[in-house]
């Protein structure tokens, strides 16, 4: 059988509060869609676009962010750009504050196009504490962005600040897939995966400066030069090699098994020699709007990285 390269993209990624990921059942499920869903604490949250398709998740922290009162400047309504201050309360107890430029997630249809909105604002929801950012659009209730989620859009040349302040340290990597990918993220978080229950409850009451978010994947399906569906393996194969790749590089502190990987003699590795599978070329990259992903073993975080991993039965 021919020896080969199995190269393996993790595929598009998407970051979102932890605790918003319940709401995935019902967020839209196609490009250029819409929707508001409420969460369990009444939060308003905003879905847009196609979240249909994660097979692949990382649960990660990141730094707690506040919003410094008075420190929001408007200064490109036509164009939803925004400057704002945030303070970040860091491992060591000391708070750093960063300038941001972002822009408004969120956009009134018109005749004439787009508009964003004519006024931001920050609502306060506990004494001395800004907790939301308010957007505001003429003959329309104000809609909200709330402070588990504070940044709309990180801008390139802010994702790598030298503090790190906004990087996405990987506590967590698992799957979803089901038979022939009839399952996803959707069906596995939020629905008491414990897991994803014991990250939680360990960050509310140790780690009160960092907040949890998941970065979920969507990666492709192999095709044959043709494009027809590859038919060597099954996608529930490229999906399981695919979460234990990524374990087996990052070494996430709550991932107890595959760290080995492709080392380990497992049932996966002798599959994918079944295969005539050789080595993994494994690519994955950082949310393109927020910090770059890391890990405890890792040297420098990373936006894109491509790691060949040889198989060995």
């Amino acid at each position: 059988m021919q020896q080969s390269v199995l190269k393996l993209d993790a595929g598009p990624a998407t970051i979102m509060p932890l605790v918003h990921v319940p709401l995935l059942k019902q967020a839209p499920q196609r490009d250029g869609e819409y929707k508001t869903l409420l969460d369990m604490g009444l939060d308003l949250c905003h879905f847009y676009g196609d979240f249909s398709g994660f097979h692949i998740y990382f649960i990660a922290s990141a730094y707690r962010q506040r919003i410094v009162a008075d420190s929001l400047d408007y200064v490109d309504p036509a164009n939803g750009v925004f400057h704002v201050t945030l303070a970040v309360t860091k491992d060591d107890g000391k708070e750093e504050t960063v300038r941001v430029e972002c822009k408004a997630p969120l956009v009134t249809p018109t005749l004439a196009g787009l508009r964003f909105p004519e006024r931001i604002s920050i609502a306060h929801f506990s004494p001395g504490t800004p907790d939301a950012l308010r957007f505001h659009f003429d003959g329309a209730e104000a809609k909200f962005k709330f402070a588990n989620n504070l940044v709309p859009f990180v801008p390139a040349t802010q994702r790598a600040t030298p503090a790190g302040l906004f990087n996405l340290n990987i506590e967590y990597i698992g799957k979803a897939v089901g038979t022939d990918g009839a399952r996803e993220v959707a069906d596995r978080l939020g629905n008491g995966h414990s897991t994803e229950s014991a990250i939680a409850n360990l960050f509310n009451h140790k780690k009160t400066n960092r907040e949890l978010f998941a970065i979920l994947y969507k990666p492709g399906r192999l095709t044959s030069d043709t494009g027809k569906p590859e038919t060597a393996m099954s996608f529930e194969l490229i999906i399981d090699a695919l979460e234990k790749a990524l374990i087996g590089i990052f070494q996430p502190a709550f991932n107890k098994q595959s760290l080995n990987f492709p080392n380990d003699s497992s049932e996966t590795v002798h599959r994918l020699a079944q295969c005539g599978v050789a080595q993994l070329e494994i690519e994955i990259a950082s949310p393109e709007d927020h910090g770059l992903i890391y890990s405890q073993d890792m040297v420098d975080p990373i936006a894109r990285m491509t790691r060949r991993m040889r198989i060995q039965v």
